[in-house]
């Protein structure tokens, strides 16, 4: 899987983003608005690397980080419309080359892949508990 989704990231350059950027919008898009700690967990990186990346992304326009009204010490971060477009164009890129490469695979192969969805569903919901 991991190859799978290097080789994808090669043929689909993501010039706006980094990778690590990519998957901070990816990951706001997909859970909402959250505060900081939940954000890194979410990604898997220390604190310190987090605000990082949100400057960056605040910086630019694709995120805002505003104060939490259930907690005036923490921060939450959201999404912009400037940072969901960003996003879709990147995901749209992304299913252009998916497409084309599936588009090369026979029928036995794209029947085999469609079979094993539902199990890599289930296996993705698995670990994002």
């Amino acid at each position: 899987m991991t190859r799978l989704y290097l080789a994808l990231r090669r043929n689909s350059p993501i010039t706006e983003l980094s990778a690590a950027q990519a998957s901070a919008l990816a990951t706001l898009s997909d859970y909402g608005p959250m505060r900081m700690g939940a954000f890194a967990d979410r990604e898997g990186v220390r604190m310190p690397t987090a605000t990082n990346l949100v400057d960056v992304l605040a910086r630019d326009g694709l995120v805002t980080r505003d104060p939490d009204p259930d907690d005036r010490r923490a921060v939450v971060i959201a999404l912009t419309d400037v940072g969901r477009t960003t996003l879709d164009e990147v995901r749209m890129r992304r299913d252009d080359v998916l497409t084309a490469a599936l588009e090369q695979l026979s029928g036995e192969q794209l029947a085999a892949l469609a079979a094993a969805a539902p199990a890599l569903r289930d296996l993705r919901a698995r670990l994002e508990k």
